[in-house]
């Protein structure tokens, strides 16, 4: 008898899924450069269940403005044994790209998929980057075992997108600073102690909320071997939501906005890039892309526990508001991830 061989989930067909499929127009609601969604099960259109493979495939979903990149986030239960897929295609309002898949999670590895490139667009690594500025999208989440799926965060950037310094850099009144166990990057002994900025950064946030974690845990669950990176948004947003919280990718508008999400139960880790002289007092010289937990803001300062510092003893540090919403807002378009205790 020959061997059947199961093909891995994320090369199944999905009924009901066509690319065709005519689009439903949706109300717009702002018309700033940058937009975040949270999606639940309340946003599914079509369900499916054939051969244990659970599929869900949202309503199109019409975005304030034509947006040029997307980047989805997981945000899956605690008691995860099974396996998602995400997958997501854009639409111009005639006709529907296919799906790209955006990220593979299980409860033994996870996976990316960098190499989509056609007509509309293509992925690089853990974002959606289109040929051409497109207003709608939908998503499709593959599910196979127990999957307590609670939410997924999408956020697009438009090309269009400007930074106003005066607004953007201006801080939440008063002061806050929450207690961070500092962790340095660069005191681990690993050969990749130059490139876990991102885990250290959400080992030290989730031992801040109260879920005490080892470094070498979170290094072993967010690596994405497909691209070779511990940086994969997909990856650090899905294990940090098993940790017991709420977790999203979210672009900032502006340091104000800190006040809803960093305090006592929640925290931002922060990507920021800039070049020799950019970030004053910066614990790395220069970097084209870095993560560091925002703790909050004193004084005209962003409070950070930042993990490139050569010690743990220069881990918590605090950078100019101005020179900091520079490096982060203007040059990385505020890309972050949130996490809030559930």
């Amino acid at each position: 008898m020959a061997q059947v061989v199961e093909r891995p989930l994320w090369e199944r067909e999905v009924p009901g899924s066509s690319p065709g499929a005519p689009i439903f127009f949706m109300n717009n609601t702002n018309s700033t450069a940058v937009f975040n969604k949270i999606h639940t099960s309340a946003d599914v259109e079509v369900y499916t269940w054939v051969e244990g493979i659970r599929a869900a495939i949202s309503r199109p979903q019409k975005a304030p403005f034509a947006f040029s990149s997307l980047v989805a986030s997981a945000n899956l239960g605690t008691f995860f044994d099974g396996s998602v897929l995400l997958e997501m295609q854009v639409s111009n309002g005639l006709r529907w790209s296919p799906f790209f898949k955006l990220g593979f999670v299980s409860e033994s590895f996870q996976r990316s998929f960098p190499d989509q490139v056609n007509a509309w667009g293509e992925v690089k690594i853990d974002e959606l980057v289109l040929a051409k500025p497109m207003r709608y999208y939908r998503l499709r989440v593959r599910m196979e075992g127990k999957v307590p799926l609670l939410s997924f965060g999408v956020s697009g950037v438009s090309k269009s997108f400007q930074y106003v310094p005066d607004q953007a850099a201006v801080l939440p009144s008063g002061s806050f600073e929450i207690d961070i166990h500092p962790i340095s990057q660069k005191e681990q002994d690993t050969v990749d102690n130059n490139r876990i900025c991102s885990p250290t950064s959400l080992c030290m946030a989730l031992n801040a909320l109260g879920r005490p974690i080892a470094l070498s845990q979170v290094l072993q669950n967010v690596y994405d071997p497909a691209s070779d990176i511990f940086g994969n948004w997909f990856f650090n947003t899905a294990y940090a939501s098993q940790q017991k919280l709420d977790v999203h990718f979210w672009r900032f508008h502006s340091l104000s906005e800190l006040s809803q999400y960093c305090n006592t139960d929640a925290l931002v880790v922060a990507s920021i890039a800039y070049k020799e002289g950019e970030l004053p007092q910066a614990a790395q010289p220069q970097s084209d892309g870095h993560l560091l937990v925002i703790r909050g803001w004193k004084d005209g300062q962003v409070l950070v526990a930042d993990p490139a510092a050569p010690t743990a003893e220069q881990v918590l540090r605090a950078y100019d508001a101005k020179s900091f919403a520079q490096v982060w807002l203007q040059n990385k378009q505020g890309a972050s991830y949130i996490l809030r205790r559930r």
